[in-house]
Order: C-alpha cells, then sequence, then structure tokens
C-alpha cells in the first residue's frame, strides 16, 4: 500500500550556514525524495520512506560535492526537511547507522560512525541502544 504525502512540489528557503554565512536554498521534492540547490548545483540529497502516514524510514542522504562537506549544508537542509514532515503529521523517523550507507570520502566504519552519529545528534536525532539506528520523535 502506497502511502502519499504531499509537500509542496519546490519552494526556496533562507538558511544561515555553520560559518555564519547566508544562503538560498531551492528544496525539490519528488515523491519520497528530496534534492536541493543552491545556483542551479546540487547542494544535498535524501530520500526517505514512509512506512505509514505517521512514520518515515531515511534510506538515504549525502551531500554530493565533497568539498561543500562538513559546511553545515547536511544540518540545514535535514532539520527544513523534518519541519516539513512534521508539518504533514509524521511523528516519528528513523535512520539507520551502518557502514554500508556511508558515501565515498570516509576511510573507514569508525571514523564514519563518529561523524554520522554527531549529525544525527545535531539534528535532534536519539541513537538507539544498540547503537545500529538514529530515531527523533517529531513533536
Amino acid at each position: 500500500m502506497a502511502i502519499v504525502l504531499y509537500i509542496r512540489k519546490d519552494y526556496f528557503r533562507g538558511v544561515t550556514l555553520s560559518d555564519k554565512s547566508a544562503h538560498i536554498l531551492e528544496f525539490h521534492y519528488k515523491g519520497e525524495n528530496v534534492d536541493v540547490f543552491e545556483k542551479g548545483v546540487q547542494v544535498f540529497h535524501l530520500q526517505y520512506f514512509l512506512e505509514s502516514k505517521f512514520k518515515a524510514d531515511i534510506l538515504d542522504f549525502y551531500v554530493p560535492d565533497l568539498t561543500l562537506r562538513g559546511q553545515g549544508y547536511g544540518k540545514v537542509c535535514m532539520l527544513e526537511i523534518l519541519d516539513q514532515l512534521k508539518k504533514r503529521q509524521v511523528t516519528l523517523i528513523k535512520a539507520p547507522l551502518g557502514y554500508d550507507m556511508a558515501p565515498v570520502g570516509y576511510t573507514g566504519p569508525d571514523q564514519y560512525l563518529k561523524l554520522i552519529t554527531e549529525f544525527y545528534e545535531k539534528t535532534g536525532f536519539s541513537i538507539s541502544g544498540d547503537g545500529d539506528a538514529a530515531i527523533q520523535i517529531l513533536g
């Protein structure tokens, strides 16, 4: 059974990154994929799956340009997407932490796990007791 969640197809949002610089990002929602662009260049991608009307699983997300990682794009994009899902009554978000999900550019499982755990905690997630998933209750 497919769950349909209507979010505006695309819109612009002004954000401030870690270095306090202001940026205008364009969010494109297509099905369960969100692509974010700045001046026509993709800066973030997220794919999720709606398990039910109220529960979503993050399947994949990344900042495609390695030089943009660590500048705050991931955080501001994730927070905006979570806010949009919350407005649509999604109350639980879950994301896996496994190294097999790691994009190119990481030296190994330990480095990836440390960085991804810090990222999820900065965006309001809690790490599950067995350490294999990040969970956030939106409300």
